[in-house]
């Protein structure tokens, strides 16, 4: 049975690639994990590389895809491999290792893209936000073909080790704004001494001829 995996960003894709790589692994179906790496890694390269292709979708295409596009978002993962672009068709073997260094080459080359973004095929002009989401969902339904031996362990440390992280940077953060309101109490604090000088010299009223001597 296909596992079923749902990302919302290329860092998902990346924590889960960790997982796969870190244990041992095989297909689940007619694909090979150098097809699924490959695949994914074309696809996002095709959004950074053909942003200059001219295209020739109309008003109505166009309008098409983005319906397309957010059905897609809605159901929040791919249901079946007709609705990807391009999806193999028949198993291919080829050089895991390499396929795995692409897929981590592209994810970091279009993390650092800004533009201009490719046309895609089936949804249209899509933004770099917009292509991430749809990377992440290919790579959650692709992900789901392989089977994995030892997981349940390693998603258990790298989960705990997530919140350790998570309660460090909070305690930090805490200890931040304690010192900052600190510093801006400190501040608004006023020396008693010279509290006292300023209702002194207010209280003063001096000499009433101005230092001109006595009154006439």
């Amino acid at each position: 049975m296909k596992t079923l995996l749902k990302f919302k960003q290329l860092g998902d894709v990346e924590n889960e690639l960790g997982i796969i790589l870190a244990c041992d692994r095989k297909p689940k179906y007619d694909l090979t994990v150098f097809q699924i790496f490959d695949f994914i890694s074309a696809q996002i390269e095709s959004s950074i590389q053909s942003a200059t292709d001219s295209n020739r979708a109309g008003l109505f295409a166009r309008f098409i895809g983005k319906y397309k596009f957010a059905k897609l978002l809605t159901s929040g993962s791919f249901t079946k491999a007709n609705q990807i672009f391009g999806f193999p068709q028949k198993k291919e073997s080829g050089e895991e290792k390499l396929a795995e260094t692409r897929l981590k080459t592209a994810i970091t080359a279009f993390k650092l893209h800004s533009g201009p973004f490719g046309f895609h095929p089936l949804y249209g002009d899509l933004d770099k936000k917009q292509w991430e989401k749809l990377h992440s969902l290919l790579a959650g339904y692709l992900f789901g073909y392989i089977a994995l031996e030892g997981d349940e362990k390693i998603r258990f440390f790298k989960e705990k080790e997530a919140k350790r992280e998570k309660f460090a940077q909070e305690k930090i953060e805490s200890q931040h704004n304690k010192h900052r309101d600190g510093k801006e109490g400190h501040g608004n604090q006023h020396h008693p001494n010279r509290k006292w000088k300023s209702r002194k010299r207010n209280n003063y009223k001096g000499n009433k001829n101005g230092g001109k001597g006595g009154t006439k």
